[in-house]
């Protein structure tokens, strides 16, 4: 009785803490869905929910034009939808330069497919001239933000020409979309600043990975010249909802897939692919009213006194270790949302476009995680930048570093990208190896470690537990490395700090 007293207090502040943890909770969750603006139809929808990704929506009013297209017209309208697009969004300049652009890439296919085919020609020269090139013009456009004219010149074609700027910045009285590029009507944001603010936000970045598909399989002789037209290729390359952000569909799949889409159009297909976009946009809606604030009110990603800036000013020591748990899973619900929005766009038309994301949060393995996670991107660096390193026949370790510091840095020039990529090339040979190991003692008949490693296995679900639960978090981890660089490694050492009491 007097033990039963004396925890009592203990017990009751408990309860109290937990009702109180309750309370907190269910207050974070319905608090947002009171406060947002749903009748801001400015503000809230177009500023928040249609924003950067999801701008792909604006497309949706042209579907109907192209779903009622003949077949041997379809490409005709998807380009010429496609440039709508971008005039409308981005600009008629920046419209201008991606037709430029694409036309010249097309161009630079066929005069490659000529330099393949000569005997005469060392077969690693054309390839080493392409890549140099594309390299060389990713870069460039990364640069273009940094590219100023006069001031007095960006103002007097802010003033008389601004349909050349991003509806968002120009002087339109139903401005939809918003870029954080700086300025106002009275002080317009510089020209390229607008136009290449973000290479991964205006379509150059998976222009680039389309490039390094389409080059590698006209020199393996994959794609036959009657594919390689004009038209089919600019439809490829300017189909509107996956312009922007990919999904990275292969060029012959792609043309495959729109000579045999209006087979597979009709009221199935319609309903479904509404229900796909609008569990897209769902996923902007709750990564916006729950996620956003998180990470950017509370944890101060960005700011100078923030998560990784200063990782002591955290106060709880739950958000200090689960922050980048909820940076990643926001990017999550934005990226996926946007790809079932291009995906559901796809399927009113009849075509068949690839996942991109495919329950990465269930596996139990890095290397199941990048065959569920940026699967079109995933699947094009292994088939044309690991495999031709040598995959894992020869230097397994060293080719994966390469290509995951690859793609580190195709997602920025920076230091802090290139060593996420290492480090997350290491982990996957790791992991590689220790599959690689379970495999030669699930084979071996007798001996100890075979042993043990059968009495485990029946432990289930145990292992398979303990794997996602290595997985999920070598994964999120790493991610500290690739958001906050040196701030990261502040961030780990704020959280060995807490954990160990000092």
């Amino acid at each position: 009785m007097t033990d039963w007293l004396a925890d009592a207090p203990t017990t009751g502040a408990a309860t109290a803490g937990l009702a109180a943890a309750l309370h907190a909770l269910w207050h974070y969750l319905w608090t947002p869905l009171t406060t947002a603006g749903w009748s801001d139809l400015h503000g809230f929808w177009y500023r928040q929910i249609l924003d950067d990704r999801f701008v792909a929506a604006w497309f949706l009013p042209l579907v109907p034009v192209l779903a009622v297209l003949r077949r041997d017209r379809l490409r005709v309208g998807i380009v010429l939808t496609g440039l709508v697009f971008l005039v409308y969004v981005f600009g008629a300049l920046y419209a201008a330069l991606w037709l430029g652009v694409c036309l010249g890439l097309h161009r630079l296919g066929e005069a490659f497919a000529r330099q393949c085919a000569r005997p005469d020609v060392p077969p690693r020269r054309p390839i080493l001239g392409v890549w140099l090139l594309l390299g060389g013009g990713y870069v460039v456009a990364m640069a273009l933000h940094n590219l100023k004219i006069s001031a007095r010149l960006n103002a007097w074609l802010f003033e008389h020409a601004c349909w050349i700027f991003p509806l968002g910045t120009g002087r339109f009285a139903w401005e939809p979309l918003y870029w954080q590029v700086g300025g106002t009507l009275s002080h317009p944001p510089q020209l390229f600043a607008a136009l290449y603010w973000n290479v991964h936000s205006i379509g150059v970045a998976y222009l680039a990975v389309r490039m390094l598909q389409y080059f590698s399989e006209i020199r393996r002789g994959n794609l036959p010249p009657a594919q390689r037209t004009r038209l089919n290729f600019l439809a490829w390359v300017c189909y509107a909802p996956t312009l922007i952000q990919g999904p990275v569909e292969r060029f012959a799949h792609f043309q495959a897939e729109m000579d045999t889409c209006h087979q597979r159009r009709g009221a199935a297909n319609l309903l479904r692919g509404l229900g796909r976009i609008a569990g897209g946009l769902s996923k902007s809606l709750i990564g916006t009213l729950w996620f956003q604030p998180l990470v950017i009110d509370v944890l101060g990603v960005g700011r100078r006194d923030g998560y990784y800036a200063a990782p002591q000013n955290i106060a709880s020591t739950g958000l200090l270790v689960y922050g980048v748990f909820f940076q990643i899973f926001w990017l999550y619900l934005e990226f996926s949302g946007y790809c079932d929005l291009a995906a559901g766009t796809a399927r009113i038309l009849g075509y068949r476009q690839i996942e991109n994301f495919r329950r990465p949060w269930i596996a139990t393995s890095l290397r199941d995680f990048w065959k569920r996670w940026h699967i079109s991107l995933s699947e094009i660096l292994r088939d044309y930048v690991y495999i031709p390193l040598g995959g894992n026949r020869r230097h397994g370790t060293l080719n994966l570093c390469i290509t995951f510091a690859a793609c580190g840095l195709w997602h920025a020039l920076a230091a802090q990208v290139a060593a996420w990529g290492v480090l997350m090339g290491l982990m996957i040979a790791v992991n590689q190896a220790w599959a690689n190991g379970m495999k030669r003692l699930d084979a071996a008949p007798t001996g100890l470690l075979p042993a043990v490693r059968r009495a485990a296995l029946r432990l289930r679900p145990l292992p398979t537990l303990l794997a996602w639960l290595v997985t999920q978090h070598a994964f999120l981890l790493t991610l500290l490395i690739f958001f906050g660089g040196t701030g990261g490694l502040r961030v780990l050492r704020e959280i060995v700090r807490r954990l160990a009491g000092f």
